[in-house]
């Protein structure tokens, strides 16, 4: 009887531990096939629906944003806006896809070769902060070093697995 229940505890412990860890592991192998510009793999840990929806849902309130505290309320600028506005869904479409990441990919790979550049560097390091918000969601602060602003990537659980749900830019130079 003592070996059952100890073996029972070693497997929730076993089992708590890597449902904790899971985002992690998960955030490691999106790190591993973006280093290793594998867009298949990487394409795998993307909900692409979901962050399709939350950049153009990004861009639009940047849009209205802008449009409220504008001193100039014109009907040409209205008029821009509509446009614009009509413009983020196929342009977010086009661009945010598997075919889009991996040209994303192939393109940075052809920027950083060191045929392109004649130079050879190091990759830099990214800086990042990690946080759970709740048991199925788990997000990413990615520092950029050089501005001011961050990149945050929430990841949501999918079964045992997580997936990119959401993909905050900062908007500041749009």
């Amino acid at each position: 009887m003592k070996k059952i229940l100890s073996s029972v505890v070693i497997l929730l412990v076993l089992v708590a531990g890597y449902l904790y860890a899971s985002p992690y592991l998960a955030l490691n192998s999106i790190k591993n096939a973006a280093q290793a510009r594998d867009a298949d793999k990487l394409s795998s840990y993307i909900d692409f629906p979901s962050v399709k929806q939350s950049v153009k849902d990004q861009f639009k309130a940047k849009l209205a944003a802008e449009m409220i505290t504008s001193e100039n309320n014109d009907g040409f600028e209205a008029l821009g806006s509509m446009f614009a506005t009509a413009m983020i869904d196929p342009i977010v479409d086009g661009l945010i896809t598997p075919e889009g990441v991996a040209a994303i990919m192939l393109k940075e790979q052809e920027q950083d070769s060191p045929e392109a550049t004649g130079i050879q560097e190091e990759p830099k390091e990214l800086e990042y902060e990690t946080s759970y918000d709740s048991f199925n969601s788990f997000h990413v602060d990615i520092n950029n070093t050089e501005r001011d602003d961050n990149v945050k990537v929430i990841l949501h659980r999918q079964g045992l697995s997580w997936k990119i749900t959401n993909i905050d830019f900062p908007l500041n130079n749009f």
